[in-house]
This record gives structure tokens, C-alpha cells and sequence, in this order.
């Protein structure tokens, strides 16, 4: 009896391994399972462009239109995006790699940009700066993004703040300096314009190129940790 329990179940597992590969074998062949390696700008499978992971690559493993954006980008950025208070040390920041993490906002999709956590839950406290010098290209609210600032630096990239609670009175097509003001980190988003408080407050990070009809992405987690020692600071707390 109990041979044939474990006769059972050797057989049951022998199934599931064959599924899994199976499976696994089908989702290569129809383009959607990659790893992050697979993810880059030479991958004609993709909608769009990926790389990931790469501030930390070898740039010499790069084609030249990535080591190029890169460059731009690592030229661009000045300061952290979120000033650091000079007189409330509970209001810290945190933020982890979340590139391509799936999300389920009306259908499934992958994380493009890094989210900065506020330590304290609360809309309209931290201060969110320009990491670059540019232009303000896009200013409004979008369904998933919120009140977002989408800045164009001299370079073309395009660094994108969503999320926001208010603006500090900006205007589309307005010239910004690195460590301008841009408004304060809140929860908006996910519904109509106005929708707040369907997740913890936090500020979203995008960093893109549009160059001959590509989009190209960057992983903002490894632009943040360079600009951890290049935080501006200002007089705000609860």
C-alpha cells in the first residue's frame, strides 16, 4: 500500500516537471519571458526597449545608443529628489529596486521607474526637486500617474514625478533649474483626476528617451543611490 502511495506521487511529480518545462519552453518561443539580461535595446521582441541593472553593467557590454543615454543621464542629475529636513528627523526616505515589478492597475504591466517611500504617511509634506537642469514638458494628471511633472533635460531625457499632492506653481513649457521646487510628494492617482489615497504616499521616478520613435528606459534605482550624498536641504516637518 504504501508503495504505491509513493509510486503515486513520484509519478504526479514527474507530470508537473514536464508541465513546467513545457510551459516554460512556450512562453520563450511567444516572447514573454525574459530576464532582465534579455531586456535590452537589441531585443526585437519587445513593444519597447529595455535594459536593466544598468548603471552597474559593463558599458563596453552596451551598444553605443545605451552607453550614450547613460552618459546623458550621469551628466544630468544633480540632486536627490527629495530635500532632506533639517528639522524633522522622522521625515526620511526609502526606496528599493522595483524595476519591471508587476503591477495590476487595470490589467497587468511592468514597473518602469523606482518608487521613493515617505517614512511618514502623509500628503503634502516632503518637498519634490528637479534632479536636472530642463524644461517642463508635461504638467498635469494622468489616470496612473497622478499630478506628474514629466522635465525634458538639455540632454533630451526625460525625467517624469508622478504621484504628486500640489504643484508650487509651474507651468508647462516653464525653464527649470536643478533644485527647483516642483510641488510635494502625495498618493494621487489610479482614477479620475483628483483620486487620492489608493495606496501609501510615495513619489514615482521614470527616466526615458525618445530618440527615432524608441523608447528607452533606465532603472532609476542605481541614479538614487548615486545621489544619496547630493541631497538638498530644507526647513519642513509636520
Amino acid at each position: 500500500m504504501q508503495r504505491k502511495k509513493i509510486e503515486k506521487l513520484l509519478i504526479s511529480l514527474i507530470i508537473i516537471s514536464l508541465f513546467t518545462v513545457l510551459g516554460t519552453n512556450y512562453l520563450k518561443e511567444r516572447g514573454r519571458y525574459h530576464t532582465r539580461q534579455q531586456k535590452t535595446i537589441e531585443d526585437p521582441e519587445f513593444r519597447r526597449d529595455f535594459f536593466a541593472d544598468s548603471m552597474r553593467q559593463n558599458k563596453e557590454e552596451l551598444s553605443e545608443e545605451c552607453k550614450t543615454f547613460l552618459e546623458n543621464v550621469e551628466n544630468d542629475v544633480d540632486y536627490y529628489p527629495i530635500p532632506e529636513s533639517i528639522v524633522d528627523n522622522s521625515l526620511k526616505t526609502s526606496y528599493t529596486d522595483g524595476w519591471m515589478v508587476e503591477r495590476n492597475y487595470k490589467g497587468t504591466s511592468g514597473h518602469e521607474g523606482t518608487d521613493i517611500m515617505a517614512n511618514v504617511d502623509k500628503r503634502g509634506v516632503y518637498p519634490v526637486v528637479s534632479m536636472t537642469d530642463g524644461v517642463i514638458t508635461n504638467l498635469g494628471w494622468l489616470e496612473k500617474g497622478g499630478y506628474r511633472v514629466g522635465i525634458t533635460s538639455n540632454s533630451g531625457i526625460y525625467y517624469y514625478y508622478a504621484h504628486l499632492d500640489s504643484y508650487a506653481g509651474l507651468k508647462k513649457g516653464q525653464k527649470v533649474s536643478a533644485g527647483t521646487l516642483l510641488g510635494y510628494m502625495g498618493d494621487s492617482g489610479y482614477g479620475p483626476e483628483g483620486t487620492k489615497g489608493q495606496f501609501a504616499v510615495h513619489l514615482h521616478v521614470g527616466i526615458y528617451s525618445f530618440q527615432e520613435g524608441k523608447e528607452i528606459s533606465v532603472n532609476p534605482y542605481y541614479v538614487l543611490l548615486s545621489l544619496e550624498d547630493r541631497k538638498l536641504q530644507y526647513e519642513y516637518g509636520l
